[in-house]
């Protein structure tokens, strides 16, 4: 009985790298927004030149190329995660932004007429506020701490405040 030798080492496949003309015209096919973006013809010419009557069908010929083709594809599929991403940011900082203001100074009543204490809906703005500031950081260089006590329920808020330096680059010492 004769035995099967199988190689088990793995095999370095030589991939074609794309030239920069044609890396240039996936980039601008792809990512090149309103002006450029899935215009074949506009693409190519930005990129190779060509006044000549042939310069659709020589951008038609581009595209079918399977390395062209394949950077295509592997750009749209980022700027698909990218589109999605962004838009999923942006539908929860909306609805944060709703709950925020919905309980940021809200006076509810139970089913009877009695005021409801808003500690619980403060604490909602805030948790809010925080879910907001973590999606969209702020950072700066100088802060100071400033603590501002309410009058109405005995609620403190602990408030940065970023100060501009002056031309020195010291902060103001207001």
């Amino acid at each position: 009985m004769a035995k099967k030798i199988v190689n088990t080492e793995p095999q370095e496949v030589e991939r074609e790298a794309l030239t920069a003309g044609q890396e240039q015209f996936c980039q601008l096919y792809v990512c090149g927004g309103v002006q450029f973006a899935g215009q074949l013809t506009k693409c190519y010419k930005e990129v190779f030149g060509g006044d000549y009557r042939d310069v659709n069908l020589d951008a038609r010929r581009l595209v079918r190329e399977p390395l062209v083709m394949a950077r295509i594809k592997e750009l749209s599929a980022v700027m698909t995660g990218e589109t999605e991403s962004i838009a999923i940011k942006m539908q929860i900082s909306e609805t944060l932004r709703s709950v925020l203001e919905e309980t940021a100074n809200g006076n509810f009543s139970d089913r009877f007429g009695n005021r409801l204490s808003p500690a619980p809906l403060r604490a909602v703005a805030v948790n809010a506020a925080k879910a907001l500031m973590e999606l969209y950081p702020v950072k700066h260089a100088h802060e100071t701490k400033l603590k501002i006590e309410g009058a109405d329920n005995g609620v403190v808020f602990n408030v940065i405040v970023p100060h501009k330096p002056n031309d020195d680059g010291d902060p103001d010492p207001e």
